[in-house]
């Protein structure tokens, strides 16, 4: 058979990252072709740092550049103040010996002469400065200003902070300034306090100055000085200097003196908002052009090393590498987490060194002097180590649907099947923090990253991965007079966030709003967070859990901590977690015996269903929301109540419900109703689930109870409370997960017959969907949160199905219902109806 045709990648820049990918991508067996705006490669006057956490990746995958004999490994670090009084020394060196590999202070141009000479005949195109580019089939094809083009499998954007390929992805940006200019140089330079392989750091106010060894007899310097209002001319920026700094240390000034004014560089200090998404399709980013950041760290040609080191693994890998664009995907998660980490801590470390105010220099020189050494170490132990990021590769869902699942999936299709969870937020919470909270959810849950396909039967829906594709977020803006403003978000709710559907075939199955009034900052604040989810792959509990991570994300973000983004296992469908009982013959056994019972109780005691005020046909049905709730006070009682009657919440409210259907529907003598209750089964699964990952994990179980006009609540209570008990122990929740698979529609052809069954004559037209006590915390960082609470669309599931909640010392009881199925007034009279029955029972 002939052999695979090898990729070919396209590098867009010949700077430090440009040609490290080249290196990386040609060992790992791709063919790269480099372009370069610059009209020769020639980089003076400047020098770098390639830390421990770069040598190591290197060398990993191969490649040694020489730096040992290039440039000088780090010795000894040192921060003093600007008389050169020593601050504190930095166990740098220790750091580096527990990584395993040392740090290299080099010439910028030293590096880039290892690089071309490593890169041998691999094409470096000069003079071509990139316009944009097109997906061409399976490829790419980039256009260059002096009209030629070029084509390859996939594109890297190695060019810089002033990235043409990331202007092109998104757009125009604005850089984020750092309040002062660098300036540096690079001059021979001897001076007793530049010990061999010293780098030594002077704070000032307001202002800083470096001097680190390269070896070779040769200093590399920089300064920072605050943005002038009116800048130098050229010929006259080393008097500005010496100006600046001519009451600093000795060796400051001299080597100041010793640095021609034709070599000192001025170059601009800013970074950009951290970008989540670096790339779409056969295109990504690398180095500065997908996360560029200021120099504090050093860490700018290091990380841009192990981007491309990680690159061309991820290329090379089996998993990957016959989906060039799910190997791209997959890169920009696996180094997602680190450089947003480093972007930040660049920015944080820059505020604190060049902090120009009395109280901050004294903080930040009081803190350098008394933090422990342990904990400097670990610090610097963790910047400088190199995440083995092929260990923390991202689970991926690609699998036809379940029976389970393809059920929802089928009502869905005919009628929106949606859950929403909703939070209440208290305080100044900046708006851009939900995309960043968004996108980490979206990175730690794979089924926050599927769309479905379908070969258009829909006998074999399958989950695939996305393509890049952010969860959709909405903001809504309520003036603060707004009359209505504390009941927004109900009108959401139902005008949106029930009434429309996800679009499966491109996904996510989950989007998000954020409603916001009040005034413009502080405790007038109000935001009510929702998140809306296909049934598909969420419940209620599901919901409520990424409602709580998205607010504890948006806190930790807010006090500066870059949160994780590990992902979480991919588990498989939900019916293949079933203990053994439950699957195979056994399964079907099981299945069988419960029908039969079901069968029996139905002839005994015939349930009456909710009737509705008229029928509506499937596909044009849609689910709006009555809110209701019981105070803290009110709960208080009804659990107290619940408790002296040997009965539970649920069964009270559940028995509630049936006591408003039957009244209304003016239900004058003895009857039998049937309601639905789902159970959680995550701890029931092999293995178990846990509350916090997201998936489908209820079951709906029948109580057939006798309701009989005027007899008190506590009765019927008791007798739901005890069937699902009885229920619960013969583990009929567990077989009614197998119904979809034995007697559900098995295609969108022969789904009418199974809902129309359903709607018609199966056991459930009126459910209750409790979760009981939700720990939702009170307190967020510094926000206050309440009204914690989920909520249901129904499709083709029912006619009224209500949803109850506790917590934050609120019971909040929303009651969906099919829109015309059951008028807004009748649905409207049967929720008031359920509370009334509740609070009359405590009453008496």
């Amino acid at each position: 058979m002939p052999s695979r045709r090898p990729l070919k990648a396209l590098v867009i820049g010949a700077g430090i990252g440009g040609l490290t990918c080249a290196v990386a991508l040609r060992r790992a067996g791709i063919d790269v072709e480099v372009y370069e705006r610059a009209t020769e490669l020639r980089e003076v006057g400047s020098g770098l740092s390639v830390m421990s956490n770069a040598v190591t990746a290197l060398i990993g995958f191969g490649i040694d550049l020489g730096l040992d004999k290039r440039g000088q490994a780090v010795e000894s670090f040192r921060i003093m103040d600007r008389r050169g009084r020593r601050i504190r020394d930095l166990p740098f060196k220790d750091a580096c010996d527990q990584v395993g590999a040392p740090s290299f202070c080099l010439s910028r141009a030293d590096l880039q002469e290892a690089l071309l000479a490593e890169v041998g005949d691999c094409p470096v195109h000069l003079g071509a400065t990139a316009v944009g580019f097109e997906a061409v089939g399976a490829g790419v094809t980039v256009r260059f200003t002096d009209g030629r083009s070029a084509s390859g499998d996939i594109l890297i954007g190695a060019d810089g902070f002033n990235s043409a390929v990331r202007r092109h992805l998104v757009g125009p940006e604005q850089a984020r300034d750092s309040g002062y200019l660098i300036r540096l140089g690079i001059v021979p330079f001897r001076h007793p306090c530049l010990t061999t392989g010293a780098v030594r750091h002077y704070w000032g106010r307001g202002q800083r100055f470096g001097l680190i060894d390269i070896g070779h007899g040769r200093c590399y310097w920089w300064s920072t000085t605050s943005t002038p209002d009116d800048p130098p001319l050229p010929g006259h920026v080393k008097h500005a200097l010496s100006r600046a700094y001519e009451d600093w240390a000795d060796e400051v000034r001299a080597v100041i003196e010793a640095t021609p004014q034709t070599d000192i560089l001025t170059v601009p200090s800013h970074d950009r908002t951290f970008l989540e998404r670096w790339g779409d399709g056969p295109v990504t980013l690398l180095g500065d052009a997908a996360h560029p950041m200021l120099t504090t760290l050093a860490q700018g040609a290091g990380l841009a090393m192990e981007d491309a080191v990680v690159l061309a693994r991820t290329l090379a890998e089996p998993a990957t590498g016959d989906d060039p664009v799910r190997a791209l995907r997959a890169y920009e998660e696996r180094r997602r987490d680190r450089t947003r980490a480093m972007v930040a801590e660049s920015r944080k470390m820059s505020d604190l060194a060049q902090g120009a105010g009395p109280s901050r220099r004294l903080l930040r020189n009081a803190y350098f002097r008394l933090v422990p050494r342990h904990i400097l170490t670990r610090q610097t132990t963790q910047a400088l180590a190199y995440p083995d990021s092929s260990a923390t590769e991202p689970s991926s869902v690609q699998r036809e649907l379940s029976p389970l699942e393809r059920l929802y999936w089928i009502a869905d299709r005919t009628s929106p099947l949606n859950v929403i969870a909703r939070a209440r937020v208290h305080g100044h919470l900046p708006p851009s923090l939900h995309r960043r909270c968004l996108d980490t959810l979206q990175l730690r849950h794979p089924l926050l990253r599927v769309a479905i396909t379908d070969d258009g039967t829909g006998a074999h829906p399958a989950f695939v991965p996305l393509d890049g594709r952010q969860i959709p977020l909405r903001h809504v803006h309520v003036p603060p007079d707004d009359p209505a403003a504390d009941t927004r978000w109900e009108r959401e709710v139902n005008d949106r966030e029930l009434v429309e559907g996800m679009d499966w075939r491109t996904g996510p199955l989950l989007r998000a709003a954020v409603i916001s009034s009040g005034g413009t900052g502080g405790e007038g604040n109000i935001h009510d967070l929702l998140l809306t989810a296909s049934h598909v792959i969420a419940d209620g509990k599901t919901c409520l859990s990424l409602v709580r991570e998205w607010i504890e994300l948006a806190a930790q973000l807010d006090c500066g901590t870059q949160p994780q983004t590990t992902p979480r296992r991919a588990l498989p469908a939900t019916d293949d977690l079933l203990p053994s009982r439950h699957q195979g013959a056994a399964g079907v056994a099981g299945f069988k015996a419960m029908m039969r019972r079901e069968q029996q109780a139905a002839r005994l005691r015939p349930s009456q269903r909710v009737v509705p005020s008229r029928q509506v046909p499937f596909g044009q049905r849609r689910t709006r929301m009555v809110h209701r709730f019981l105070t803290a006070e009110q709960l208080d009682l009804l659990v107290r109540a619940a408790q002296r009657h040997g009965t539970t919440v649920h069964g009270v409210l559940a028995a509630a419900m049936v006591t408003a259907v039957a009244r209304d529907a003016a239900t004058s003598a003895t009857a039998h109703f049937s309601i639905g209750s789902p159970v959680d089964f995550r701890g029931d699964l092999e293995p178990a689930v846990s509350p916090d990952e997201v998936g489908t994990y209820v079951a709906t179980v029948p109580s057939r109870v006798r309701y009989e006009p005027g007899r008190p609540l506590w009765s019927m209570a008791r007798a739901i409370s005890q069937d699902l008990v009885r229920r619960r122990r013969r583990q009929e929740h567990l077989a009614t997960i197998s119904l979809p698979r034995w007697t559900g529609p098995k295609s969108l052809a022969d789904s009418e017959a199974f809902m129309r069954f359903m709607d018609e004559e199966g056991p459930i037209n009126l459910c209750l969907s409790n979760v009981g006590r939700y720990e939702f915390p009170d307190q967020v960082g510094s926000w206050r949160v309440d009204e914690a609470q989920f909520l249901t669309g129904i499709s083709v599931m029912g006619a009224i199905v209500a949803t109850t909640t506790t917590s934050h010392a609120q019971l909040a009881w929303n009651f969906s219902y099919v829109e015309e199925l059951i008028p807004a007034l009748r649905a409207r009279r049967i929720a008031d109806d359920s509370v009334l029955t509740v609070l009359s029972a405590l009453a008496e």
